[in-house]
């Protein structure tokens, strides 16, 4: 017999002087992701190119919008259909005549009337003024909680998730933030708004919590969960607020009045009633764009939103259990906490107090 002789093992490759290293193809997945458009050569990167690359989409969606509506108005408007009775060039005028007024009014009412803002100012009546340039500050007032939702949306969409639930954070942020603004009594400002609004963005965030633990723990569907979880807080809100949050000298579904040290400050006396929550709401609008472009957890809640295998291939949020899932509960938390913002930034400045949702329908 002959002894079989063992085979040689394998010598390890050894890379060869001026060889071309293997791509990884991770990191050029993760790169092909994350990138931005590539410019043509040539092409000059200024900043005009840039705002009108950002300014580009809202414009003509602001635009759509404008002549969609104006459409809408000429058909439902009884004059123009009686305009259109008697001739045809009659009726496109009357239309363009029945849209004109009526963005006019709403121009007015959103921004105010320039007339009655110059005459305002040269009859030096204080009040006056204040009545003429109130419809601009209002229209901030009204877009401070739009900003909170939108980055509520637009956080855990950025994750690979749908925030539908921002309704029902919104009004446990407010509840939260309503009991902490009256039950906290003795504390000067500086302590009891930061406070306040803490505690607002918090239950929020609990509140957000619970569907991204659902989906990490079961997969169940945050649409569903966050839909149903709307509702219990509705629920929830009507029970607190006939019950134990319930203001005591009113028949009515209300809280008791927060604190003055809990509300936001007001720049202008009445009826102005813009208040320091705009800029609070500008402030984590920034604060937003730097942790998702300029920040490592960005970059990693961004890659697993776009493609969570390539997010996890990669090695992105590597800890004990599957990290896309259970960061997807983070994703939704953090995204709660600013839909919650929008709730405390309303009730403190605003309504001095919270309300039920029933009372509202």
């Amino acid at each position: 017999m002959t002894k079989s002789k063992a085979k040689p093992k394998p010598k390890a490759e050894t890379a060869k002087p001026g060889a071309v290293p293997k791509p990884d193809a991770a990191r050029i997945l993760l790169q092909e992701l994350m990138s931005t458009p590539a410019e043509p050569p040539g092409a000059k990167r200024s900043w005009r190119r840039r705002a009108g690359r950002v300014v580009l989409v809202p414009a003509l969606a602001v635009l759509s919008g404008l002549i969609l509506g104006g459409v809408l108005i000429a058909l439902t408007s009884q004059e123009v259909w009686q305009a259109f009775q008697v001739s045809v060039l009659q009726g496109i005028g009357s239309s363009f005549a029945v849209v004109f007024r009526a963005y006019a009014a709403l121009f007015a009412g959103a921004f105010g009337n320039p007339v009655q803002m110059v005459v305002a100012l040269q009859s030096g009546d204080p009040l006056a003024v204040r009545r003429a340039f109130n419809p601009i500050l209002e229209s901030m007032v009204a877009a401070t909680p739009y900003i909170f939702a939108g980055l509520s949306v637009a956080l855990a969409f950025r994750g690979g998730l749908f925030n539908i639930g921002a309704e029902g954070q919104i009004f446990v942020g407010a509840i939260t933030a309503t009991y902490v603004g009256y039950a906290l009594v003795g504390l000067p400002m500086i302590v009891h708004l930061p406070l306040a609004l803490a505690a607002g963005a918090l239950g929020g965030a609990l509140w957000g919590f619970i569907p991204g633990w659902l989906k990490a723990r079961t997969g169940a569907h945050e649409v569903i969960n966050t839909i149903m979880m709307n509702y219990i807080a509705f629920r929830l809100s009507d029970w607190l607020l006939t019950g134990p949050m319930m203001r005591p000298d009113s028949f009515n579904p209300v809280s008791p009045t927060i604190q003055t040290s809990a509300m936001l400050p007001r720049f202008f006396a009445d009826p102005i009633r813009f208040h320091l929550g705009f800029f609070v709401a500008l402030l984590v609008a920034y604060l937003v764009y730097w942790f998702l472009f300029r920040t490592t957890w960005g970059f990693n809640l961004r890659t697993a939103g776009s493609n969570p295998n390539a997010a996890r291939y990669a090695g992105i949020w590597r800890c004990s259990g599957d990290p896309i899932r259970w960061g997807s509960s983070w994703r939704r938390s953090s995204s709660a906490r600013c839909a919650a913002g929008r709730g405390a930034c309303r009730s403190c400045p605003e309504f001095r107090s919270t309300s039920s949702p029933s009372s509202r329908r």
